[in-house]
């Protein structure tokens, strides 16, 4: 063998190694953090809407919690085995009817889950027994904000190819046929904060090491296309995300100091909702004016995300007091 072709055949072998080294790091990525690596990739023009954190060791857990703010689905988080964590935290209604049409977001658990007869009959089981309970626990109808409930899917038996996690808290943030939305009160950040903590507490308890979870009480999409100039109903919905993203945050810094399993959270801005509020075809008189909203819209979100796990509420006054009519409870 020429000296020219050894030197071929150990940068070629150099190269192979570094690739099986590149694929491992990848198969080790947990799933919160290989769909936020993903989701940034295909993220485009809002390419804004991301950011990390990290939460201290803890006495039971020797190492940081990894907080990811992405904007991404819900549903890829379910469908793609990598991206699949151990457990979500995902909206219902007041009366926990799986299959009610508010709020939305349920349907993209129910729809998958209904796929495994076995495991769909077990999770209404799983509701019938905590509506049999006495008061507090079960009996009457969750409260907007604050109540949850946890199931596992299945509590026992095959999986099969289920689509979707492990572990579910439902925390309610509708009433079954909508209208929560309209009543701002119900859903403040003092309300999201003590129902995300509660059920990132149970859901730890569990075991679990991997949580995702969208936004709460933020959808305002039956108004939004009846304001194209993006004026109005989009500074209106800018505001309840913000709210929802705060909330949330705040919810994180609560659970975090007293985590023993849970190692990476993430929290899910629905891409299309942030596509279709700021998205203007190009060369358009108003395309710009929609970029710099989106950019001053990104800003505050993760300014609110990092306010909230700091312990702090997100005010009127912190986004230049657009938005009193959320945030004024």
């Amino acid at each position: 063998m020429s000296r020219l072709t050894r030197r071929a055949h150990f940068f070629s072998l150099i190269s192979a190694l570094a690739t099986l080294a590149t694929g491992a790091i990848v198969a080790q990525q947990r799933p919160v953090a290989a769909m936020f690596g993903d989701d940034q990739k295909r993220a485009g023009p809002i390419a804004l809407s991301f950011a990390t954190a990290e939460a201290p060791p803890t006495a039971a857990l020797g190492v940081p919690l990894q907080i990811y703010l992405t904007a991404g689905d819900l549903e890829r988080a379910f469908d793609q085995p990598a991206f699949r964590p151990d457990a979500a935290i995902v909206p219902t209604n007041t009366e926990l009817l799986l299959t009610a049409p508010a709020p939305g977001t349920q349907a993209v658990l129910i729809d998958r889950v209904r796929k495994q007869t076995a495991i769909m009959r077990d999770l209404q089981e799983q509701v019938d027994a905590h509506k049999k309970q006495p008061s507090p626990a079960g009996g009457k109808p969750l409260e907007v904000g604050i109540d949850s409930f946890v199931a596992q899917l299945p509590r026992q038996g095959s999986r099969g190819g289920a689509a979707f996690p492990k572990s579910v808290c439902l925390i309610a943030t509708d009433f079954p046929k909508g209208g929560a939305i309209d009543r701002r009160e119900l859903f403040a950040q003092d309300r999201v904060l003590k129902g995300i903590a509660a059920c990132l507490t149970a859901l730890d308890a569990s075991g679990v090491e991997s949580v995702v979870l969208p936004l709460m009480g933020a959808a305002s999409s039956g108004t939004q296309a009846k304001d194209p100039v993006f004026e109005g109903q989009r500074v209106l919905k800018e505001c309840r995300l913000l709210n929802s993203v705060a909330g949330i945050a705040l919810g994180i810094h609560d659970f975090a100091p007293a985590r023993r399993n849970i190692r990476e959270i993430g929290v899910i801005q629905w891409d299309q909702e942030i596509t279709d509020m700021f998205s203007l075809p190009r060369g358009t008189r108003l395309a710009q004016t929609a970029q710099n909203a989106y950019s001053a819209y990104a800003e505050q979100i993760t300014q609110g995300f990092r306010r909230g796990l700091a312990g702090e509420k997100t005010t009127a006054a912190d986004v230049g007091g657009n938005c009193n009519a959320i945030f004024t409870q």
